[in-house]
């Protein structure tokens, strides 16, 4: 099975969801649009109506102003009381959002699942700077609410799509490119810690819940969170999932799925010959086997290495052709 990962070069959100539904038909997903609007960045669309968070549009910047205690307690109560509605991301954050829903009908009939994405915590932790310009994951209380907010806008994305399409099963993706640092002197955070703050916000969604990663990482820490896939950039770093064979192991005994993105994400896209990228995932496909465990290739969600929003019009869609090759799989 194919699907992708959310970003797109495009300004016009038609033109994005027809290169979406030409090539990711049985798992298509919502178009985030970068570079239509500021509003459609990986901060201010799940961070719009967060107390506390200041979101600057003449400077296109974001941060979370610490002094600034208005609506926190209304917060609380919001999420308390399972208020949803509390944490709409709105149609300005992400019109490709809605827009995808009124045209899903199109191809329904041979949609299998439905995939969303937003920030994760630790990207949206280490990202957004306080109004000193220290990380807000490092303030405990602060960062709560960034946890708790999103944790929130997933189940509100999740019940809006099955209120939509009741009869399809959902898939959230948690992007985080920061994940990279973890381990790293300039991050501050432990193991345990990192694994806590994933699953507090990948808990009880009511849906398939997928962390997205675009470089490498220590992998022990997803596959040892509740998520129930993880993602990686299997064109550049191959191999690397499978030196934490144990970890690895357990994870797919529970019944996790593994998903290679073998289409790069960059300029290669336009250079790398097309019959490069079966031989990746046949290497894939090897690493799996020996790994002893029955090999279901169903079970594999390939994408591209990461979002396309950074690329040109011609290298995504150049992209979105390449992933079709393994819609079969």
């Amino acid at each position: 099975m194919i699907t992708g990962i959310g970003s797109f070069p495009f300004t016009d959100i038609d033109e994005a969801i027809d290169v979406i539904f030409s090539t990711s038909q049985a798992i298509p997903f919502w178009p985030q649009l970068p570079k239509r609007s500021p509003d459609e960045n990986m901060y201010t669309t799940f961070l719009e109506g967060v107390p506390s968070v200041v979101i600057d549009k003449t400077k296109e910047t974001v941060f979370m102003d610490t002094e600034d205690t208005q609506g926190i307690e209304r917060f609380y109560e919001n999420v308390y009381n399972e208020n949803l509605e509390a944490f709409r991301v709105s149609e300005k954050a992400a019109p490709g959002f809605y827009r995808f829903l009124e045209r899903l009908k199109e191809i329904e009939a041979g949609v299998k699942f439905i995939k969303g994405q937003l920030t994760g915590p630790f990207s949206i932790g280490l990202g957004l700077k306080d109004e000193k310009g220290k990380p807000v994951i490092y303030n405990h209380g602060y960062f709560d609410i960034i946890k708790k907010a999103l944790h929130m806008k997933a189940k509100w994305m999740v019940a809006t799509i099955k209120a939509h399409y009741p009869g399809k099963e959902v898939i959230i993706f948690f992007d985080e490119p920061y994940l990279v640092s973890f381990g790293s002197a300039y991050v501050a955070i432990s193991k345990d810690e990192a694994i806590s703050l994933l699953n507090e916000v990948l808990g009880n969604i009511g849906a398939k819940r997928g962390i997205h990663c675009c470089g490498n990482t220590d992998w022990s820490v997803l596959f040892n969170t509740d998520v129930d896939i993880v993602n990686y950039d299997a064109f550049n770093f191959l191999e690397t999932i499978f030196y934490y064979r144990e970890d690895l192991v357990k994870f797919l005994e529970r019944g996790g799925w593994v998903s290679p993105g073998i289409v790069p994400s960059s300029e290669e896209v336009l250079k790398t010959p097309p019959e490069v990228l079966p031989d990746i995932l046949r290497k894939f496909s090897g690493f799996m086997d020996g790994l002893n465990l029955v090999n279901k290739p169903e079970d594999w969600l390939i994408t591209t290495s990461c979002g396309l929003g950074s690329l040109s019009v011609a290298e995504a869609k150049k992209a979105m052709e390449l992933l079709k090759m393994f819609e079969v799989i």
